[in-house]
């Protein structure tokens, strides 16, 4: 009998080993067979949006504004002379391709627009004037296949380079703003090239308008709005690109600025940006007093000839031009009155105030020196031109 005790209960050993062995196994199966979840691969935009990061351009931001989309073109005070943009709708009276734009150069004989074309692309189309009437329609040679989405062009005082925004795999996200020249020789416009960051982000960036003589510029963009709203970003144009270093913008930093998460962070001092502010308004109250253009005017052409009115000049472009140096005599005018302001204020402040006040005093005194050095210029510009003419 204990024998017979002692194989019982060494067989119940064996039999609750091997069952422990048997969890055990089922339990290492189990882990090595259970699948580990995949990464998900990055958007193609996610992709282009890490590849331009390390070149995004310094640009100063003057201003921003959030309007209604609806709002765009009278919120932007471009000057008539840049050309103007009217709603597609009431361009051509019609109540089809609605929430588009037409561009209409400053001569008002070429306008350039968006509408679907025969397989229902949104594409871009450009007419030229003839006598009181608009000609047909025409592509933009060397683009037209660029993207199905193309839309909000806008036309440089050059008449060379274009800016749009298009949908499409060159694009980070929603539409980007794309930028393209005209080929004379050709007779085609180049390959359109991404403009980049901060211009355009993982939203819908719209519109790019720039004023080259007044140095002044706008995009459109609906990052981080509700529906129905956009916001618009006045900035400083760089005549040459300048990217941010690499080695003094640590990479949180460089998002930021990609971001334009606060335009103060591309301010280069605050006397700067007042400044510049100042001009953007005088720029305002200037587009509201504009349409006279038959005022009198004394501009010595050469020792015989001075003109007494716009209409005396040979060619339509001078004729421009010089509304445009008529717009910088005033912005001069106006800078000497608030520089000799800040040198008041300066006389009459107190020793820690003029400190911070000197800064200020030769940021105006800069500005103001440029300023009267362009008007020279194009001053000389106009003068050689008319004179041409004259001996034509």
């Amino acid at each position: 009998m204990k024998l017979s005790r002692i194989l019982i209960l060494v067989l119940l050993a064996a039999m609750a080993t091997q069952n422990v062995d048997a969890q055990s196994r089922k339990s290492r199966k189990t882990t090595k067979n259970t699948p580990k979840p995949a990464a998900a691969a990055p958007s193609p935009g996610k992709i282009l949006f890490e590849n331009m990061l390390p070149n995004t351009q310094k640009v100063f931001v003057i201003d921003s504004i959030v309007v209604d989309k609806e709002e765009i073109l009278s919120a932007i005070p471009n000057p008539k002379e840049n050309g103007t943009l009217v709603p597609y709708n009431e361009f051509f009276n019609t109540s089809e391709n609605a929430g588009q734009m037409v561009y209409v150069n400053g001569f008002g004989n070429k306008c350039f627009y968006s509408e679907p074309d025969t397989l229902g692309n949104q594409c871009l189309f450009t007419r030229d004037k003839v006598g009181n009437s608009w000609a047909k329609p025409q592509p933009l040679e060397g683009i037209s296949n660029f993207s199905t989405d193309m839309s909000f062009p806008f036309m440089m005082s050059d008449g060379t380079t274009l800016y749009f925004a298009a949908k499409g795999k060159e694009s980070v996200g929603g539409y980007d703003i794309f930028v393209t020249r005209y080929d004379a020789e050709s007779g085609r416009y180049l390959k359109p090239e991404n403009i980049g960051l901060p211009f355009n982000s993982a939203a819908n960036d719209y519109l790019y308008i720039e004023d080259d003589l007044d140095r002044l510029a706008w995009f459109v963009t609906d990052r981080n709005q509700p529906e129905g709203k956009v916001c618009i970003y006045t900035f400083i144009p760089n005549q040459t690109r300048e990217n941010y270093d690499l080695s003094d913008t640590p990479e949180p930093r460089m998002r930021k600025l990609a971001a334009i998460s606060q335009i103060s962070d591309t301010w280069p001092s605050e006397a700067e940006r007042n400044q510049m502010l100042a001009k953007l308004h005088l720029l305002s109250e200037r587009n509201q007093k504009s349409g006279n253009a038959s005022e009198t005017i004394r501009f010595v052409i050469n020792d015989n000839v001075v003109y007494r009115s716009v209409s005396d000049f040979r060619s339509p472009a001078n004729a421009d031009k010089f509304r445009l140096l008529d717009q910088l005599y005033k912005q001069a005018e106006e800078d000497e009155q608030r520089l000799e302001s800040l040198r008041d204020r300066y006389h009459y402040a107190a020793a820690p105030q003029r400190e911070r006040m000197s800064a200020e005093v030769l940021a105006a005194e800069r500005a103001l020196e440029k300023l009267k050095n362009d008007i020279r210029q194009q001053e000389i510009s106009i003068r050689n031109a008319e004179n041409l003419l004259l001996t034509q």
